[in-house]
């Protein structure tokens, strides 16, 4: 199927204001998704796959398509993703492949189908002779090294990318991220969810970064991936001053938006660009005969890029991808604090007395020096707070999900965090960034 757009036009704000409030669900309803990204590579020399050839990345998924079921969904002609049983899976601009999961009520589900989803890919990438590596950052090959993969929108979002920051495109082609989606169930439960999640971003990117190599070399920093999205498009990325108080809401969200320049609309499944343009002008003036509709909106919602984000359910981003057991962590630590009412109160006061600058401050030094790295304010180290609020996580999930963080609670006692560790094994395997980056394969 081809991706189109269009519909009635919007009637106004309200409609808007509508639209975030149309994902309000009961508490016995809530579910959690989970997405992540990883790089596909050739095993024997782990150089760059191209789109086309015989092990290139159509062949990838029209393999995945034809024997295990899937639907295809295609952008002028090309194969650019599958979708089966509520869950999908796609291209990132560089050729990186992401699964989209289904939501489930249990993480034991999330498990199930992350397990069935590695033994699809890797029955065909065996035989192609490809591996799919869990990292923050590509970081063996060169910004220029890598293709840019045939959708339509990439095109249109690498031209704008140019215009308002200098590390747009290392952020499309050469990063994965794992973030997880949470129901809300009410208007303030949505703002409380992104307020709290927001102030303790900064502590799980400290707890996941796991990117200290960035072109076969030390970058200075434990999260190249964070620090990448820190000079990407300041107008929608970071941490939204408006998202950080109290007392905000639907319509304060759909304000935000409005203003936040577009990158497209979609017609008949041809995109047109419209970088630049607010989308608060497109639905007062439309552009060119063309009207603002819902679905353009909903479009629109999905390339603001905030570490912390609405949609009709809340995604928590600012996570670098990492091995089997951290994508199963990541939502398993968002779960047990924002499900949790107790958990939730627990974990955001660990750091509600923090001033805007020390914020600032915090996410500066989690992704320059993950765990090890000074919390704002006082002596310790981000470590401390970060065990503390897994430990809170864990009382906040059923028991039977506990062990998920196992990872994540030996990581924050060990003298060195993932990304120290990165770092280690690069040094002693002499800067052999080909032989370090295998050897973070899936399998």
């Amino acid at each position: 199927m081809d991706q189109k757009s269009g519909g009635a036009p919007l009637s106004g704000v309200d409609e808007l204001v509508a639209f975030f409030a149309s994902g309000i669900k009961p508490a016995t309803q809530r579910r959690v998704g989970t997405e992540h990204e990883k790089f596909v590579v050739r095993r024997s020399a782990p150089g760059v796959v191209h789109y086309e050839g015989p092990d290139g990345i159509r062949v990838l998924l029209e393999t995945l398509m034809q024997r295990f079921g899937y639907e295809p969904i295609r952008d002028r002609g090309n194969l650019i993703g599958l979708l089966r049983d509520g869950a999908s899976l796609t291209l990132e601009p560089g050729g990186q492949f992401e699964l989209s999961g289904a939501p489930f009520a249990s993480l034991l589900d999330t498990e199930r189908e992350l397990d069935l989803h590695f033994a699809e890919v890797r029955e065909v990438c065996d035989e192609l002779g490809l591996v799919c590596v869990g990292a923050g950052i590509n970081g063996l090959q060169g910004l220029d090294e890598i293709d840019w993969m045939p959708k339509s929108r990439y095109a249109i979002m690498r031209r704008y990318m140019e215009r308002v920051g200098t590390l747009g495109h290392w952020m499309m082609k050469m990063t994965c991220t794992v973030q997880a989606n949470f129901d809300f169930t009410s208007e303030e439960d949505a703002a409380d969810i992104l307020r709290t999640a927001l102030w303790l971003s900064p502590v799980v990117s400290a707890i996941f970064a796991r990117s200290p190599i960035k072109e076969r070399r030390p970058s200075g920093f434990m999260s190249s991936r964070c620090h990448i999205w820190t000079d990407t498009d300041p107008d929608r990325t970071g941490f939204p001053s408006f998202m950080l108080d109290g007392g905000f809401g639907f319509r304060d969200y759909v304000e935000y938006t409005l203003d936040v320049p577009m990158y497209f609309i979609i017609r008949d499944g041809q995109y047109i660009d419209m970088a630049g343009h607010s989308f608060r002008a497109f639905m007062a003036d439309g552009h060119e005969g063309q009207v603002a509709t819902l679905t353009d909106y909903e479009d629109h919602v999905s390339t603001l890029f905030p570490e912390v984000r609405m949609k009709r359910y809340i995604e928590v981003r600012g996570a670098d991808v990492g091995p089997r057991e951290y994508i199963l962590g990541l939502p398993a630590l968002w779960k047990g604090i924002l499900y949790d009412d107790s958990a939730r109160a627990s974990a955001r006061a660990l750091v509600t007395d923090l001033s805007v600058s020390q914020r600032t401050e915090l996410f500066t030094n989690a992704i320059r020096w993950s765990l090890d790295g000074p919390f704002p304010g006082g002596d310790g180290q981000i470590r401390e707070v970060a065990a503390e609020l897994i430990r809170i996580a864990s009382a906040g999930l059923p028991a039977d999900e506990r062990r998920f963080l196992a990872p994540l609670q030996a990581d924050a006692a060990a003298d060195l965090d993932p990304a120290h560790r990165l770092l280690a094994r690069w040094n002693e395997l002499g800067g052999d960034t080909a032989t370090w980056f295998l050897e973070q394969s899936y399998w």
